[in-house]
Parts: C-alpha cells; structure tokens; sequence
C-alpha cells in the first residue's frame, strides 16, 4: 500500500459528499504559477483517482468471482451510479484547470503523453455522457449476469460452459459431438436475451460519440482509446494480410488435423481433440498446483519473474477455478493504491490453462514494473502494448513446460504444438472479431437479423475449411461468445497487433533469453509514458503490423510447428 499524502486514512469511498470535497478542493486550490505546487496537485489528484480505482477494481472482482452475489453487485452499481459520475465530472474540471496553468509547459518533459490524452478526454468530454456511461455499465453487469449463469447439465452433473468446453479433448468423437452441441443448444436458448442486451449497448455508444461531436462510434473510440499511431484504414489492410498470410497456413493446419484423423473434412468438435486421438494432456490436478508449476517455469526463464510470480501465489492474488456463479471468461486486474495485480480464471484442468495463467502472468508482471510510474493516467497502458506483455510470457513459457510433464516429450511436444497452433488460429479470429465491429459500426441502423447476415459473411471470408452443415444457426451467431464485443466495443485487434510483438519478444529470447526479458520489463516499467513505438522499441522490437514484418514472423512459426 502506497503512503498517502491527501487522501485521509479513514476515508469513506461510498461517502459521495466527501468525494465531492476533495475534488472541489483540488479544482479550487490556488497553485499560483509555481511548476513544483502544480506537480504536487497533480499528485494529489492521482492519489485520489488511485484510491477509488483500487476500490472499483476490488468490487469488480468480487463481483465477477461470484455473480449471484447481491451484496457484492450492488456494492460495485453503487459505486458505478454513485462514485463514477462524480469522478467522469471533476476529471474534466481537472483537466481543464491543468491545460490552462502557465506552467504546464514546464512539465511537459515528464508529462508530455498524458497531456496529449487530456487534451482528447477534453475534447471528447460531455456532461451528456455521464449518466450514459453509467447506463452501459449496468447493461454490461446484466450481460455478464446472463453468461455468469449459464450451465449445462450434462452425464446427470451440473457443469459451466468452461467445464463443457474441456470434453473438446475427449477421444470420444461423439461425446465430444453431444458436449458441443449441448454448450450451444444452452447459448441459443439465449440468442435473444444477448441479441437485446448487445442493442441496449450499441444504442448507447451510438450517443456517446453524437454527444461527443464525433461522425460515429468507430471515430469516437479511436481517439478515446488514444490510438495516435495507427487508423481504421491500417487495421482493414491487417484484415487483408492475415487473410492472405495466416488463413492459408490455418487451411492448411486443418488438412492435416483431418488427414491425421481419418476424415474428409473437420467438424467444429473436431479442433481441439489430440489429431491422433490420445488422451488429453492432464497438466495438474488443481488450481493451487496449476499456480504453483506456472510459478517454477518463471523461476527458470528469470528471477524477477520467478519473485513476481511467487508474490502472488502468497498473497492469494490469483482465483484460478471454474465455478457456478463465476463470471465467464480471464483477466488480469490492478488493484492501483496498492499497486498490485490481480488474476481471475476458470481453469478446467486443460493444458491451455497453463498458457491462460502464463498470459494472465504476463499482465501482472508489467503491473509489478510500472508499479513506480508516479501518476495513475501511466500506470493504464495501452493494450497493444500491455497484449505483447501477456503474450511473449505463452510463448516464452514453451521452452520449459517440466514442471508440468517432467520428462515427457511427447506431452510437451503437444503442448508446445497446441500452442503455436493457437497463434496462427488467433490471427484470422481477431481479423474476423474486429472486421465485425467494423462492419456494424459502420451500419449504425443494423438488425439482430443484419448482424448474423454480416457474421456469416465474414465466417465465409475467413473459412479455414471447418463443416458447419445443419449447424447453421450457431454458426450464424457465434459471435456471441466473445465477450470483448458487448464490454469493450474495438478492443481485439490489440490481440492481433501485440501478437506480432510477441513473436519479436520470442525470437529475442532464443538468442539470449536474459537480454529480451530485461528488455522487455524495461520497456514495462515506462507504463503509457512514452507513445506506442518508443515503447515497442524499448523492448527491442518493432512496431509495425503490416505484410512485410507479418509474413517473415508466420513463416517461423510455420517452421516451428513443421520440426514438431
């Protein structure tokens, strides 16, 4: 916990009236022209911010840790309906009285980024938004209630849709067929209740960015996401190279998984199952092992890993476990007072759980290193930056998985295949994934029915060979499934942006795996201080996810696979 220096101890965060004093207090407090006051208000300004965050983070968590919890999710729509207003409302007072000091120009040095994005929250600031962002908040909490409590009863057990998904291993092809079929007979049955909540949602946005002056939602959320270095025309062009660059190695992979099991073409139950029909890799037993041997990989790829990830594991800073009432889904969450992370998964006894906690892992070590950035607005990183921490941490933990299978080379030959497989499976999945938004954000006026007609649409653009005959109603709708599109609108071609970081990040440490970890925390630790290519560049890798870097980084991955 960082010491405090203005926000009083015993402060009471469901205490509106009090909030409102130290804010008007800040917006009131004479700074004079003097640069050392105006960097001291600043401070104290972040420690406020700091101290509430941390409590919207921590409720967060618990509501997402159990949604059938009342107390808990009212404890976080209280402070979503009470605090947040408030906070959105004297931000931009804040900001105001900051960019119109004589002596901001004296801090630029230091703050140069972050006054960059005041100047766009100014701009993009209505007081028209507050109740709205509220409103989207409470449709995302309803959202999440629905996907929470979906379960599937199934071989006379109760189980989660992350559980089900585990039986996409079973040897047994038509286990594995009535497991898949029982997960989506389940979602449809609430195609229409997402279909709804997905309306309320896009109604909002939609006057979020009118009152915000902007042409639509899609010019809104660049600028509000702070995307200065690249636009919508570059991410259509990444669309194109992945489809021609990554969808035929994907095509490809899918031949032989079917030649391999004996068949003329690949149902959707067919992707996950060992192609010659081995069990399932069982990596561990429980949620305390699966912590525990993530934790010796990181011991042995770097020491400051290896102390990071012990902390956690000490500090119960990790829920790993699939459970009924748990919010679907993985996150990596900082807790900003206290300058801790925090990781929530549901593990399935899977090997890609290893990978999901390696990932998740990744994000928490960046928040251990930017833990000293002085001011809140640093310590929010930009996430094609923040994906490249997660990512390079899968890939790097390939090169030691015997915490998990000793000796066992064949195991660790599937695990390592699975995962170089899944990178070249995400890169038409994110093109897919965000070409949609683009599509429905540039049809503001679309139907639940258009929105499925597009989906296909792009499923057909983006075919990998998959048989989805009599299947056309899930496949129609599979978007549903990604919960990016209903609780952060645009945030998933940083998957695919950071993805191609990441595989700098592992050619780096194949050649001196100290140097490219070093480099890599050193880049972390500048937080969002530095824009989007000096960061890329600190780690010693390139910012650019054109053709030209795409393509010599999916022929090492394709190579890889090929010695497996």
């Amino acid at each position: 916990m960082t010491k405090r220096n203005f926000v009083p101890k015993d402060f009471d965060v469901d205490d509106v009236k009090k909030i409102g004093e130290l804010y008007r207090s800040l917006l009131l407090r004479d700074i004079g022209v003097n640069a050392d006051k105006l960097r001291q208000w600043i401070m104290d300004w972040s420690e406020l911010g700091s101290v509430l965050t941390d409590v919207s983070s921590r409720r967060y968590v618990a509501m997402t840790c159990n949604t059938q919890d009342e107390k808990a999710a009212k404890a976080y729509s209280d402070f979503v309906e009470n605090v947040q207003p408030i906070m959105n409302e004297y931000d931009d007072k804040l900001n105001k009285k900051l960019m119109t000091h004589p002596s901001k120009n004296a801090l630029k040095g230091e703050f140069s980024e972050w006054f960059k994005s005041v100047q766009v929250s100014l701009d993009l600031f209505s007081p028209d938004n507050i109740p709205l962002e509220t409103e989207e908040n409470k449709e995302i909490q309803a959202y999440q209630k629905i996907t929470g409590g979906m379960s599937v009863e199934f071989d006379g057990e109760t189980k989660t849709m992350q559980q089900m998904a585990a039986y996409m291993e079973k040897q047994d092809r038509a286990l594995r067929e009535r497991a898949w079929r029982a997960m989506w007979e389940r979602r449809l049955q609430d195609k229409e209740a997402l279909d709804k909540a997905y309306d309320k949602l896009f109604s909002i946005r939609k006057k979020i960015a009118k009152n915000a002056h902007c042409k639509d939602f899609i010019d809104y959320i660049f600028l509000a996401k702070h995307r200065f270095d690249y636009t919508p025309a570059d991410c259509e062009n990444f669309h194109e190279s992945i489809e021609k660059l990554a969808l035929p190695l994907l095509k490809e992979m899918y031949k032989r998984r079917a030649q391999k099991m004996g068949l003329d073409k690949l149902r959707p139950w067919d992707l996950d199952v060992d192609p010659l029909n081995r069990a399932p890799l069982k990596p561990y037993q429980s949620g305390a092992e699966l912590i525990d041997k993530v934790d010796q990989i990181f011991e042995s790829v770097h020491p400051q890993a290896g102390k990071w990830a012990r902390q956690m594991q000490a500090q119960n800073l990790i829920d790993p476990d699939s459970r009924l009432g748990k919010a679907p889904g993985g996150y990596q969450i900082g807790f900003d007072e206290s300058r801790l992370p925090f990781i929530f998964m549901n593990s399935a006894n899977t090997d890609r759980d290893i990978y999901t906690l390696l990932h998740e892992s990744g994000h928490s070590f960046h928040q251990f290193a930017l833990a000293d950035q002085p001011i809140l607005a640093y310590r929010d990183v930009p996430a094609e930056f923040a994906e490249v921490a997660s990512m390079s941490m899968e890939l790097i933990g390939t090169t030691n998985l015997k915490p998990f299978y000793g000796n066992d080379n064949e195991s660790i030959t599937r695990s390592i295949e699975g995962e170089l497989t899944d990178v070249i499976w995400l890169f038409p999945w994110v093109a897919s994934i965000d070409s949609f938004q683009h599509r429905l954000y540039n049809f503001p006026t679309h139907t639940a029915s258009d929105r499925s007609d597009i989906w296909d649409e792009i499923m057909d653009r983006y075919d990998a060979g998959v048989d989805y005959s009599g299947l056309e109603a899930v496949r129609r709708n599979m978007w549903q499934k990604q919960l990016h599109l209903f609780e952060c609108p645009f945030y998933y071609i940083e998957y695919g942006i950071a993805q191609i970081g990441a595989l700098q990040v592992w050619a780096n440490f194949k050649k001196d795996p100290q140097k490219a970890i070093d480099d890599l925390f050193k880049a972390e630790s500048l937080g969002s201080s530095r824009p989007l290519p000096e960061l890329f560049a600190a780690a010693n890798i390139k910012f650019d996810f054109t053709a030209k870097t795409l393509e010599p980084l999916m022929q090492v991955v394709w190579d890889e696979i090929s010695k497996l």
